[in-house]
C-alpha cells in the first residue's frame, strides 16, 4: 500500500473505550466494519483503562525516581499488550490482523523523551503486511529516539499516533474513537443534552475541545492539513474536525 493513497482507515482506541477485556470485542467490530466496507486499517491503541498508572505505581516501587528512558520502556509494554488484546478479539472473528510492537515500523522521533515530536516514519512493514493481510494493531504513545531509546509522545499521545499515521498513509477515513460520540460545546458526563457538532475547523477544536483531543496533536493537524472524525464506538459520524470541504463525507464503513 503506496503512501498518499488507497483505501485505508486509521482508527484510535483510547483508554476511555478499552476499559476493560470485554472491551476489545467492540473495538473489533468496529474494525471489522471498516474491513468489510472494503478498507484496509491501521488500528491504533491506547493501554487498557488503568494499566499506565498501574505500570508507574509498580515502576515507583523499584525506583523511587524512575528516569527515562527506562520509564518509557516499562509504560510502552502496556499499549503493546494493548495491541495484542485487540489482535486476538480481531481473530476471534476471523479478521486477519498483525500486532505490532514499537519496533516493528517505528515512529521517529525528536524532542524531550517523555513528550517527543513524530519526525519520521518506517513505513514499509505496515504497507507490506497490509498487501496481504487487512489489519496491523499499532501502539500508539510510543516512538523512537534518535538514539534508539523509547520515547512518549506525551499525555494522550495515541491522538498523535493515529493523526501522524493517517498524515503518512493519506488515509481515506481518520477517525478518533471516544467515548463521546464526537465534540460538545459543553462536557456531555455533566452537560447530557450536549449535542456534538457535525464540523468544527482546527482552531474551533482547540478552543473548545476540552481535552476530547490532546492538543498537541491537534496542533499537528491543523499545521498539515490532516482533517479527521471523532465519533464514539458505532456512533457514525461524530464530529469532523478539519477542512469544511470535506465535512459532509460519511464515515469510510458507511460510505458503502
Amino acid at each position: 500500500m503506496p503512501e498518499g493513497g488507497g483505501a485505508l482507515s486509521v482508527l484510535k482506541f483510547g483508554s476511555s473505550v478499552l476499559g476493560r477485556p470485554e472491551d476489545y470485542a467492540d473495538a473489533a467490530r468496529e474494525v471489522g466494519a471498516e474491513v468489510g466496507g472494503g478498507c484496509k486499517v491501521v488500528a491504533v491503541v491506547s493501554a487498557m483503562a488503568g494499566t499506565t498508572d498501574a505500570l508507574l505505581a509498580a515502576a515507583g516501587r523499584v525506583a523511587p525516581e524512575p528516569g527515562d528512558p527506562e520509564l518509557n520502556f516499562v509504560l510502552a509494554s502496556g499499549e503493546e499488550m494493548s495491541a495484542g488484546m485487540l489482535a486476538l478479539a480481531l481473530a476471534a472473528r476471523g479478521v486477519s490482523a498483525r500486532a505490532f510492537t514499537r519496533s516493528d515500523a517505528p515512529i521517529h522521533t525528536r524532542g524531550p523523551l517523555d513528550n517527543a515530536n513524530p519526525v519520521g516514519l518506517e513505513a514499509e512493514p505496515i504497507r507490506s503486511h497490509l498487501e496481504s493481510s487487512d489489519v496491523v494493531v499499532y501502539p500508539g504513545f510510543v516512538g523512537v529516539d534518535a538514539t534508539g531509546d523509547p520515547s512518549l509522545l506525551g499525555r494522550g499521545g495515541s491522538d498523535m499516533t493515529a493523526i501522524f499515521l493517517g498524515h503518512r498513509f493519506g488515509a481515506r477515513e481518520l477517525r478518533l474513537v471516544k467515548d463521546v460520540n464526537g465534540i460538545c460545546a459543553a462536557d456531555p458526563r455533566e452537560r447530557p443534552d450536549a449535542v456534538p457538532m457535525d464540523y468544527l475547523g482546527w482552531e474551533g477544536a482547540r478552543r473548545i475541545g476540552g481535552g476530547v483531543v490532546q492538543e498537541k496533536a491537534l496542533a499537528y493537524a491543523m499545521r498539515h492539513g490532516v482533517s479527521f472524525r471523532v465519533a464514539s464506538l458505532g456512533g457514525g459520524r461524530g464530529t469532523w474536525v478539519g477542512s469544511p470541504a470535506e465535512a459532509s463525507r460519511p464515515p469510510a464503513a458507511l460510505a458503502g
